[in-house]
């Protein structure tokens, strides 16, 4: 009669999880490491690193406001979490300096190939009805825009600390305001530089 094969005994269990632990922190650690390192201290990252937008230090925790949608109905800046977000700040009719830095993020998330459905495209603005009738304008040529209406737009603006009309702020899927992007560079500038940066931040990290 054959003898029964042996059984893993606790002491090899535990060896195949630390192994497993061990390797899980091997792949994981350069990570971690970039990403605490690049948002977290800026000053200790390679002197070769560059970015084109303006880095958040630190980063601020997006506040949880009350906000409007298109459809009347209310939701809040919470229920944004879970993707990276490029926000745009809209006082009033979203004239031709709007439009323009609208179509300028189109292009630019369009070019982040398959990557692109982790960037939402937000616009905040002070008026519910404006921006209910601007996104019916513009539906066919801005799609994938999230429409949001906010009682007080200068606390908004208090927040991410700037009252420039074409700046626009990247949050990361847990709330952290990152970066922002002032305006009058160029749409050329703007577009290649947008698409580096949140390119590299991508690939950095896998949330959202």
């Amino acid at each position: 009669m054959n003898a029964a094969p042996p059984t893993a005994g606790p002491r090899s269990r535990l060896t195949g999880r630390t192994q497993f632990v061990l390797l899980a922190l091997l792949f994981f650690a350069p990570f971690v490491a970039a990403w605490s390192l690049y948002f977290y201290f800026p000053d200790a990252r390679p002197t070769g690193t560059t970015n084109y937008g303006q880095l958040v230090n630190p980063p601020l925790q997006l506040p949880n406001w009350s906000l409007t949608e298109p459809d009347g109905s209310a939701s809040t800046t919470e229920a944004l979490r879970g993707k990276w977000l490029l926000i745009q700040l809209v006082d009033g009719d979203c004239e031709k300096l709007c439009t323009d830095r609208l179509v300028t993020t189109r292009q630019m998330r369009t070019a982040l190939a398959a990557e692109r459905e982790r960037l939402q495209r937000v616009v905040i603005g002070n008026d519910a009805a404006g921006l209910a009738a601007l996104q019916s304008r513009l539906a066919a040529e801005q799609p994938d825009v999230s429409w949001h209406a906010i009682a007080d737009l200068g606390e908004a603006r208090r927040f991410f600390g700037s009252t420039d009309a074409e700046t626009l702020f990247l949050v990361d899927p847990a709330g952290n305001y990152l970066m922002l992007y002032p305006g009058g560079h160029g749409v050329q500038a703007d577009f290649k530089g947008m698409q580096k940066d949140i390119n590299k931040l991508l690939k950095l990290s896998r949330l959202g």
